[in-house]
């Protein structure tokens, strides 16, 4: 989503340019399986993934039984548009993953997933690919490196390549020249700009929340050194 950047008369503090700040954004959202085989499913999600890119994908069924494993979207599809309990509209997509880690022991793990879920019938082969008797959604977690251009006391303007929609919120972790800070953000505007050296990129504004006090003492004590 494109936006306008904020005049400073917004900002609630001022921003410092900073060079060679880097650190990770990592996003998580849930999925609907639509079926699933030993090398891969389809699911369907209100959010858009990336082919070719790998994802964390956590099953789960019951309290007991939570399978991680590694997959690359294959293909994503916008199927439609559905409207939230609150009157929200929500694009709907529907995706393919190859399994990444299939010849290890994750496929014991798998087939055992497959047995317990599977409809099926009882005597027939673990192959191909079955629908799901599954209420618990599938996790997909990613991750993306982004550049600071700018830090601020309550937020950050970025660079990366992904653009998620504005006023997503995400596990972010910063590199502070020695200090890692670990916090969650929440993205207020971004726009697409050309980057001389890799083309064009996103750059976002971001802004803290959930922030501990040691966190916030760790972006002054930064800001300090950059400002001598």
């Amino acid at each position: 989503m494109t936006g306008k950047i904020p005049t400073k008369e917004r900002r609630r503090h001022p921003r410092h340019q900073v060079n060679d700040v880097k650190g990770t954004l990592r996003f998580s959202s849930g999925a609907k399986i639509i079926n699933m085989s030993l090398t891969g499913m389809a699911v369907e999600t209100d959010t858009q993934v990336r082919v070719g890119r790998s994802y964390s994908l956590t099953l789960k069924h019951g309290n007991d039984f939570v399978l991680t494993l590694s997959g690359s979207v294959v293909w994503c599809h916008l199927r439609g548009i559905r409207k939230t309990d609150g009157g929200e509209t929500k694009s709907v997509y529907h995706a393919g993953f190859r399994f990444e880690d299939i010849l290890t022991d994750k496929a014991q793990e798998l087939t055992r997933f497959l047995e317990a879920t599977a409809i099926i019938a009882l005597d027939t082969r673990i192959s191909g690919r079955f629908k799901l008797k599954l209420t618990e959604p599938v996790d997909l977690d990613t991750e993306y490196a982004f550049v600071v251009k700018t830090i601020s006391a309550s937020g950050l303007l970025l660079e990366t390549e992904t653009a998620p929609p504005e006023g997503t919120t995400f596990d972010m972790e910063v590199h502070l020249h020695g200090v890692v800070l670990q916090t969650r953000g929440r993205i207020v505007h971004s726009r697409e700009v050309t980057d001389p050296k890799t083309g064009r990129v996103t750059q976002i504004g971001v802004e803290f929340v959930e922030s501990a006090e040691a966190e916030r003492h760790a972006i002054e004590d930064f800001i300090a050194q950059q400002l001598h």
